[in-house]
């Protein structure tokens, strides 16, 4: 249990000021120090990964004055990020392990890299500026995409989502986090839902859950507070290299050969 409150804190606190749900890194805590067994990891991982979105969100959205735009791709995603994390769960053990974790590894390493030398050069690039339509759909379609894979790997999916929302919308990175944050909470809580109701969430590991949750919303607190105070590139460069970590969490030999033997 104080494994678990400490590593909480930890993410926590990463997940108030950055606007990650962190799971990348709580995996390979629950399969190495904690032995538990992939889909039990991933089901743990949700609850607390709910517990850390949601006050960090709570905390986060005071702190932006909001525009129309910005709320409607929020309900876009929100709804998208829903049906999506009900797929992915349901149906991870569908999904090529090997090739899930490659897309994955491939898109945070790129875009890790990238948002460093942003935040080194002080520049920023928009890939993408679509209107009308067009940005609805996109939402919607990145949202469901983004969620499936989240949910399938038993993450909140904020590595993946906050850079697309970043260069695919051209919000800034505290906006970015913030609507993820938003997005993740549907996600992560249908997640849970489905990986309780499929008999991976035992009493005893929903109590590991609360414990690392306890942890993880006093970082919350501290990292939330620490927002307001951290310049916007210096923020990027975490960021970026929190997705670099990530990558490194995903590509354990121990999370790689328990996802692939829980996918089969």
């Amino acid at each position: 249990m104080p494994v678990s409150v400490v590593a909480g804190v930890i993410l926590g606190a990463a997940a108030g000021l950055i606007g990650v749900g962190g799971g990348e890194f709580r995996i390979p805590v629950l399969l190495y120090l904690l032995r538990q067994d992939v889909k039990t990891a991933a089901s743990v991982n949700l609850v607390v990964g709910f517990l850390t979105v949601a006050l960090s969100f709570a905390r986060r959205w005071g702190q932006h004055t909001w525009s129309s735009d910005q709320l409607s791709i929020a309900g876009l995603l929100t709804v998208a990020s829903m049906m999506g994390a009900l797929v992915g769960a349901r149906y991870t053990h569908r999904f090529p392990s090997r090739g899930l974790l490659r897309v994955v590894v491939g898109y945070l390493l790129a875009v890790g890299a990238w948002m460093i030398i942003e935040a080194l050069t002080q520049t920023e690039v928009h890939l993408l500026t679509p209107g009308g339509a067009m940005r609805a759909v996109l939402a919607l379609v990145g949202g469901f995409v983004i969620a499936a894979l989240a949910a399938a790997l038993g993450v909140a999916g904020g590595e993946m989502r906050i850079p697309a929302l970043m260069y695919l919308f051209g919000y800034d990175v505290r906006i970015a986090g913030t609507l993820s944050l938003f997005a993740s909470i549907p996600t992560v809580a249908a997640g849970a839902f489905t990986y309780r109701q499929l008999g991976y969430l035992p009493d005893w590991a929903l109590r590991i859950a609360l414990a690392m949750g306890a942890g993880s919303l006093a970082g919350v607190l501290a990292g939330t507070a620490l927002l307001p105070r951290v310049d916007s590139d210096l923020l990027k460069g975490l960021l970026g290299a929190v997705l670099l970590l990530a990558t490194g969490a995903l590509l354990l030999p121990a999370f790689r050969r328990d996802h692939s033997r829980g996918a089969a």
